[in-house]
């Protein structure tokens, strides 16, 4: 991949930690809003956890390890990562097997595991990157 296309794929990757980690208010009584906010979230949420995690994908993918960055295995239970695929986009008896207790979208232990990874990769593009930008 040429250097250029990663520093151009720079305002992408930026695009998605952006709109996973700042998580806008909403009130508990507006549902549907709040629903849309978490759909948001996780979509944003499963990219980062593709991009971290893995180095393979499809011809045109890019990963962290493309920028230098390796590959992180986010401390997320396949379980919770189970919910990325069948739960959110797919209609699916899988989905028959939550209970009440279960059921809620995890947001704190998805936003916990993929933060402290998406800051070092921040940092590291800040290390690296950053000059390359300036030129």
């Amino acid at each position: 991949m040429k250097e250029n296309d990663l520093i151009d794929m720079l305002h992408h990757v930026e695009y998605e930690i952006r709109h996973c980690m700042l998580i806008p208010e909403c009130r508990d009584e507006a549902h549907i809003l709040k629903e849309a906010i978490f759909l948001s979230f996780f979509v944003h949420a499963r990219v980062l956890l593709h991009f971290f995690e893995n180095s393979k994908g499809w011809q045109d993918d890019i990963f962290s390890s493309d920028f230098g960055f390796p590959p992180v295995k986010l401390s997320l239970p396949v379980e919770l990562k189970t919910r990325f695929g069948k739960d959110m986009m797919h209609l699916t008896l899988k989905r028959l097997r939550h209970t009440a207790q279960s059921k809620p979208w995890p947001i704190r232990e998805t936003y916990s595991a993929i933060k402290p990874t998406a800051t070092a990769f921040v940092n590291h593009i800040v290390g690296n990157f950053v000059p390359k930008l300036q030129e």
